[in-house]
């Protein structure tokens, strides 16, 4: 994490470092960790950029602005749970309407509730689907919810439900199955929130990973994502 980024943001929101953790029910040491290189893990990241009202990327160092919009709309989204699909941003400027919320959501079989995080557990849409449409901006909005550094609590949700869905359809349900030591941890976090001493493991899978699974189980990112070819 990008500590000074972070530490410059409590100011701004009338916070020391210290008394934000304390806030969100963390221990004081985590900020010493964090001001000697350490990453707080992928739950705590989220809860911070709520917080503070900015994006993981601005904590990560990976962006430069701190406005904020992904947050605030991560708060208006989550005070309604019984909302069905909603316009929320996917980058700064770059809305994900609800078109392509329905249409992803569609396409990889699940409900919008599971998609934006509010269900836990993945329950296939249609049991016996004969196809998987996406559209080709549904497919480049898809793809982007992977290609990015979780920059705001609702992409990073997205995120963390498709990749329990990949692996759902390659019927993987414990990191052991993954014959790749990295992928094998992120798979134990996703699945059960297992935590690990190198922070950066607590993760989604990114595209990146994407095209390793791929490699190693020989399916495309399309079957990975729907379950279909």
């Amino acid at each position: 994490m990008d500590y000074n980024a972070f530490k410059t943001r409590c100011k701004e929101k009338g916070y020391s470092p210290s008394s934000l953790v304390a806030d969100l029910g963390l221990s004081k040491s985590n900020v010493t960790n964090w001001k000697h290189g350490g990453n707080p893990s992928y739950a705590v990241l989220i809860q911070i950029s709520q917080k503070l009202e900015c994006t993981v990327g601005f904590l990560l160092g990976e962006e430069h602005s701190d406005n904020g919009v992904g947050a605030v709309v991560s708060q208006e989204l989550w005070g309604n749970e019984l909302t069905s699909a909603r316009t929320i941003s996917l980058e700064v400027g770059n809305p994900l309407k609800d078109e392509y919320l329905n249409e992803i959501a569609i396409f990889a079989n699940c409900s919008i509730l599971f998609l934006c995080g509010y269900e836990k557990k993945f329950v296939e849409r249609q049991s016996c689907r004969t196809t998987a449409n996406i559209s080709e901006r549904g497919w480049d909005k898809l793809l982007a919810i992977f290609d990015n550094v979780n920059n705001n609590p609702i992409i990073a949700n997205m995120q963390m439900q498709l990749s329990r869905i990949v692996l759902h359809n390659l019927g993987i349900c414990s990191g052991e199955q993954i014959p790749d030591e990295f992928l094998c941890c992120k798979a134990d976090f996703i699945l059960s929130d297992k935590k690990h001493k190198d922070a950066l493991r607590d993760y989604p899978f990114n595209f990146s990973d994407l095209l390793v699974l791929g490699d190693i189980y020989e399916k495309s990112v399309r079957f990975m994502i729907s379950g279909m070819e």
